[in-house]
Order: C-alpha cells, then sequence, then structure tokens
C-alpha cells in the first residue's frame, strides 16, 4: 500500500473516530444537564415559601422530591453507560491519532526522500554535463 494511501486512510478512521466520540461527548453533556436541572427542581422543592404549605400537607412535595430522585437515579445510570462507552471510544480515538500521525511522519518522511533522491540525480546530471559536455 501506498503510504499516501495509508496516510488518508488512518486520517478518515481519525475523523470517524472524532465524529463518534464527539456524539458521546454531547450525549453526555445533555444528560449532564438534565441531571443539573433535576437538581434544581429538587433545592426548589426543599425551599418552598409558606405559601405552598397546602402542597406540604397533602404530601404533593413528597411524591414530587421522589419522582424527581426516581428520574435522577435512571439518568445517573444513563450517565454512567455513556462514560463507559466514552472511556472505550477515547481509547480507540487515541489509537487512530496515533496512527494517523505515524502516517503522516511516513509519508513525510517518504515524500523527502524522494525529493533528496531527484535533487540528487539533478545535481548528478548538472554535473555530469559539466564535466562531459566541456570535454567535447
Amino acid at each position: 500500500m501506498d503510504l499516501e494511501q495509508l496516510k488518508t486512510l488512518s486520517a478518515l478512521k481519525y475523523q470517524h473516530s472524532q465524529q463518534a466520540l464527539s456524539g458521546l461527548i454531547k450525549r453526555e453533556n445533555e444528560l449532564r444537564a438534565e441531571l443539573e436541572r433535576m437538581r434544581a427542581f429538587a433545592r426548589t422543592t426543599q425551599a418552598q415559601e409558606p405559601e405552598h404549605a397546602q402542597m406540604r400537607a397533602i404530601g404533593a412535595d413528597v411524591i414530587w422530591l421522589g419522582w424527581v430522585g426516581k428520574a435522577q437515579r435512571e439518568l445517573n445510570i444513563a450517565l454512567a453507560n455513556v462514560l463507559a462507552q466514552k472511556e472505550a471510544l477515547m481509547a480507540q480515538h487515541r489509537r487512530a491519532n496515533g496512527r494517523k500521525i505515524v502516517a503522516e511522519k511516513l509519508a513525510d518522511q517518504e515524500a523527502s526522500a524522494v525529493r533528496k533522491s531527484k535533487a540528487a540525480v539533478r545535481m548528478q546530471s548538472a554535473i555530469d554535463s559539466t564535466v562531459f559536455g566541456s570535454a567535447d
């Protein structure tokens, strides 16, 4: 396989890895925002003003806090799953990035070697034409 093709392929794999990772990070941020919203609901309910004493009297606040707690547990479980997936994807992403960097270096080294070889051939050709051209 040509090193330029390897460089292109590794760059594409890296981009694919990056897209998958960004999707997971987006989901993680959504879950964290929703968890924060639930915490705010709980804080607001616990700090209710006296005019909401009727809700406390019938236990609506306890039912609401129970629902909020259940929603928080579900969100925490979903967040834990996303973080586990993210950890696995991060390892793959680091590998893809390493492969991309190595492929770029190899392709650059090959291109540099080809340039040096062509320059050497041109130099030798110029020397030969100067030395042997003047002898005619």
